[in-house]
């Protein structure tokens, strides 16, 4: 079997979106969050029947291959290779020409790995880390687990433990092991120098860079490799390669800060925890986080530094509707939480803490809100949080709760909030540009191609196909062509049973989604061949038209450079045009 054909045989479109995304049965189809645009309801409809995930919002999705392509930022050759690994299907040797692209991201994940190695070897004999972890209530197993290792008190020991392993300067650099301060010198240094070191790993589990903790009194206590073709911080998360399953069971996560917070939640049994790494929450962080939560847990640090991380997390994930709650722990930080108490600590993570904004308003009642100064600090702190929230009735439970304690209505409350948000407001947060692939719709269908869709809904019909004026190209052509050869009139046509060309199929999958989605497949047959009547009258009317419009712009060209060969049959051919476009009204 074609191995393309195995793969898709082997994973079906929903076991493949469902690793991404929260999938609801609805009618014959599947239905969650797209996840390549901003989607406040579910848009994006997947159909076992048909193999494939698409959004009519945004225009992007397909088979398994064009979905994994777009939602990994992979290319085919990639993607074939990835769904090959995951399915135990055997691909056919790939030409050396094209290997080279395809291995520079493996030869960087090999390097990292051969360098988390190394450091693990290190961790063995390092008599000050391993009573460093000891003290932070981390066990060997647990080492092992993360792959916790040390990065040697040395200026150059792992660069050049790298290079004897075959790695090259440029692939060491790349894959932020190293820095090269002096470029007239070329000189490299070890950028992780005597520091407990954390791999840090992409969604699927892929290494992509390390995370390192100061043995010594560094001014930096925390470094991130630099980001490079593997690592970009806005859009990975510690751990959640090792939270997802519990993420999308619990459809809840809980976000920490620190590695040592994450390994503690995992210590005391709660597994559905992350931490951002070397970076603030981004946009990109809450789109992976949406695909499987609901509810984000915040139990970040209780200073002011974790209260403004907490706000900054209300602030991207609430637009978004992820729901946003927090866990105010009796300790600095999860990890000493943990320590202190872990049976109390996982009873509160598993609680799930309270909604946010409650924990902000139990915080804003020490205020003193029967003064004008303090009445301006609550709003000052509230209005902003309020006009986030995208729910009316929510909204209205928090307006109500904010008067009473400001000691007013809500009516003189929503005054306050109405003027706010009329008042030009600057952007405090990074925007993330939308790819081209997003602003523009892949797949555009035209009359012609939904006419020739419902002769595919409805083969009983196909008696009328002489009705329609015979396409010259593209999808639309190879369609008229596959049906006219039809022998006998199936219930229902396929890619497959028409023998359609490959580069066809998908688009065809896809409009016949969108038919489906558009509720043409629930007519009666005698409606079903009026409206395919109509169809072909108006889509010929339409063909005619545009013709008409073409040859004309020729004709003039022809006019206009003396080429009166060509303006003889131009004339010609438009009075013809003409004459079908009269019989087509």
């Amino acid at each position: 079997m074609d191995p393309v054909a195995e793969i898709k045989a082997r994973l079906p479109i929903e076991d493949l979106v469902g690793q991404y995304c929260q999938l609801q049965k609805k009618g014959r189809n599947l239905v969650c969050i797209c996840p390549f645009h901003k989607d406040s309801h579910p848009s994006f409809t997947v159909s076992p029947d048909k193999g494939i995930g698409y959004c009519f919002a945004c225009n992007n999705g397909g088979d398994i291959f064009s979905f994994y392509q777009l939602i990994e930022s992979v290319d085919f050759r990639q993607a074939l290779k990835d769904l090959a690994d995951k399915t135990g299907v055997k691909l056919p040797d790939i030409p050396q020409e094209s290997a080279v692209k395809k291995d520079e991201k493996d030869r960087l994940r090999e390097c990292l790995e051969t360098a988390k190695n190394y450091y693990q070897q290190n961790l063995k004999n390092h008599a000050t880390a391993v009573e460093y972890l000891k003290k932070r209530g981390i066990s060997a197993e647990e080492s092992m687990k993360f792959g916790i290792g040390v990065a040697p008190d040395s200026f150059s020991a792992t660069y050049e433990f790298l290079l004897k392993q075959g790695y090259s300067r440029s692939e060491i650099l790349k894959a932020g092991l190293a820095i090269q301060k002096d470029l007239s010198e070329g000189r490299m240094y070890d950028r992780f120098r005597n520091r407990i070191m954390f791999p840090i790993h992409d969604h699927q589990g892929k290494i992509v860079a390390f995370g390192g903790r100061t043995l010594g009194d560094d001014d930096a206590k925390y470094i991130n490799s630099s980001e490079g073709p593997l690592y970009r911080k806005s859009a990975v998360l510690y751990g959640y390669h090792y939270a997802k399953e519990a993420i999308r069971t619990q459809k809840k996560v809980v976000m920490v800060e620190g590695y040592f917070d994450v390994i503690a939640c995992h210590r005391v049994g709660v597994e559905n925890v992350v931490a951002v790494s070397g970076t603030a929450l981004t946009e990109e962080h809450v789109q992976l986080i949406k695909r499987s939560a609901e509810t984000v847990v915040l139990c970040l640090d209780q200073d002011a530094a974790g209260q403004a991380a907490a706000e900054r997390a209300f602030t991207l994930c609430s637009p978004q509707g992820v729901h946003v709650h927090a866990v105010v722990l009796n300790e600095k930080d999860p990890d000493e939480a943990a320590v202190a108490d872990a049976a109390a600590f996982k009873d509160q993570m598993l609680n799930g803490g309270r909604p946010y904004l409650d924990t902000v308003l139990t915080q804003l009642q020490k205020e003193d809100v029967t003064s004008v100064e303090g009445k301006r600090i609550v709003m000052k702190r509230v209005a902003p949080l309020l006009q986030l929230i995208n729910t009316a009735v929510e909204k209205e439970h928090y307006l109500s709760k904010i008067a009473g304690l400001l000691g007013t209505t809500e009516t003189v409350l929503q005054e306050d909030l109405n003027r706010l948000e009329k008042a030009p407001t600057p952007k405090t947060l990074p925007q993330i540009k939308e790819s081209t692939e997003t602003k523009v719709s892949r797949h555009h269908f035209t009359d012609l191609e939904i006419t020739l869709a419902l002769f595919c809904m409805y083969p009983v019909h196909l008696n009328l196909l002489d009705m329609l004026i015979q396409p010259e190209e593209g999808l639309a052509a190879a369609l008229y062509d596959c049906l006219k050869e039809l022998e006998e009139k199936p219930e229902t046509v396929s890619p497959d049973i028409l023998g359609l060309p490959e580069e066809y199929a998908e688009r065809l999958s896809i409009l016949l989604l969108f038919c489906e989605q558009n509720n043409f497949s629930d007519w009666s047959e005698n409606v079903s061949a009026q409206e395919i009547r109509r169809n072909c009258q108006a889509t010929n009317r339409r063909y005619l038209q545009q013709k008409q419009r073409d040859i004309a712009k020729e004709l003039l060209k022809a006019r206009a450079e003396g080429d009166t060969a060509s303006e003889t049959k131009l004339s010609t051919k438009y009075q013809q045009v003409l004459q079908l476009a009269k019989l087509a009204k």
